[in-house]
């Protein structure tokens, strides 16, 4: 110490090029000491976000806590149609509640409300331009599909024309009259023009036998690719952090799309069915490869939506994350029940043990998603957008017939 301050034996050789660096050097360390000292980065938030959605623990639900969701689903679902515009999109979204009564008893009415009057007409009087509309036929088969899943028998007449006694066109007719439009080699590119097959084929029309075959056969194969190239592979383990980011990147660009994987679903569905008309060995063979990945994949889909919720930028995204995770894991179980019909020699027997746990983890993640969305303050006070408005109706459609689907799980 010299005149009452404090030296360092260096500091006369020090040059001031070296005191540069060691000011420098000091400062960095002062930086890093205040980067320690804050919260977790963005990153390390997203890392914390992506443990704890893998790790977090899935729980099965009981039979008691399942009824009581789908009354109180079902419950809003019959207020929401009530209210809901005739020819609005919100009640388009309600479709999939199938018809009431007097759309059963009355099918144009029903095709009506799916296609506009025009192009009903148009369809009952066999008019060559309204056959031509791709768009048309597609939507046509999914209003078909839905009246015969309804219980609607083939030879109810659909319109009978005015001033006439006789019955018009019968719901068969125009079943065979859309399915002969299609060229009969042509790759289908709607699941509701699989399920009109199969409905046909299982009403007695065994002249699509081939064709139904053909077709399940060639989406069997393009699932198995899917599943086999894409992200997030059956039996690969639980999803890296990166892997999480990478996906919820993928979502985030595609908002405005249908949710991730529910035409998959759609389709996973449709070939479950055709499987269980066609009843042929080889064909079930690959369809329950099919539902192991499914089954092997859901530990995968749960974590990421999860993680979706974790990370949501706002209340408004975390909305869209739960509507999402609402209508997949509604499809993810119609799926399932389906597959439950194709492979088991009685709809009344329950589902092998590993299924049936899924379907039971699947259900209580699925009411979760549904309370968080009651709770969500845009959603619970009315303020979602009419687009989203939409998407929450048929997010809630598939939500009570994934929890339907359910029951079969014990």
């Amino acid at each position: 110490m010299v005149s009452g301050k404090w030296t360092f034996p260096w500091a006369a050789v020090l040059t001031s090029e070296d005191r540069l660096h060691l000011a420098l050097l000091i400062a960095l360390c002062a930086t890093n000491a205040a980067v320690l000292s804050r919260e977790p980065s963005a990153s390390g938030q997203r890392a914390s976000a992506a443990r704890a959605a893998v790790a977090a623990p899935a729980e099965e639900l009981s039979r008691g806590e399942l009824e009581a969701a789908i009354e109180r689903l079902r419950a809003w679902l019959e207020r929401a149609r009530s209210e809901a515009l005739v020819g609005s999109e919100q009640e388009l979204a309600l479709r999939g509640l199938g018809p009431t009564a007097e759309d059963r008893s009355n099918p144009e009415r029903w095709l009506t409300r799916w296609l506009g009057p025009e192009m009903t007409h148009a369809w009952l009087n066999g008019s060559a331009a309204a056959m031509e509309h791709v768009e048309t036929r597609r939507e046509l088969s999914a209003a078909l599909v839905i009246l015969l899943e309804a219980g609607v028998p083939p030879s109810q007449p659909v319109a009978t024309p005015a001033g006439e006694q006789t019955p018009g066109t019968k719901l068969a007719e125009l079943v065979q009259r859309v399915l002969d439009v299609e060229p009969p080699r042509a790759e289908l590119t709607s699941p509701w023009q699989l399920d009109l097959l199969s409905l046909a084929v299982l009403g007695g029309l065994r002249q699509y036998h081939d064709r139904l075959a053909r077709a399940t056969q060639r989406e069997l194969v393009r699932l198995d690719r899917e599943q086999r190239t894409g992200e997030l592979q059956p039996g690969s383990g639980d999803p890296s952090p990166e892997q999480l980011e990478s996906l919820a990147r993928d979502w985030r660009a595609n908002q405005a799309a249908q949710p991730r994987g529910a035409q998959q679903l759609h389709w996973s569905a449709a070939v479950f069915r055709a499987t269980a008309v066609l009843k042929e060995e080889p064909l079930s063979a690959a369809a329950r490869q099919h539902q192991r990945g499914l089954l092997g994949r859901y530990r995968s889909e749960r974590a990421l939506y999860r993680y979706l919720e974790a990370t949501a930028r706002d209340e408004r995204e975390r909305a869209l994350v739960q509507l999402a995770a609402l209508e997949n894991l509604g499809r993810f179980e119609e799926a399932l029940y389906g597959a439950q019909l194709g492979f088991s020699p009685s709809a009344a027997r329950a589902p092998g043990a590993e299924t049936a746990r899924v379907m039971r983890m699947a259900a209580r993640e699925l009411i979760d998603r549904w309370q968080g969305l009651e709770a969500n303050e845009l959603a619970a006070r009315g303020l979602l957008s009419p687009r989203e408005r939409t998407q929450l109706l048929r997010a809630a459609v598939h939500a009570l017939r994934g929890l339907r689907a359910a029951r079969v799980a014990g």
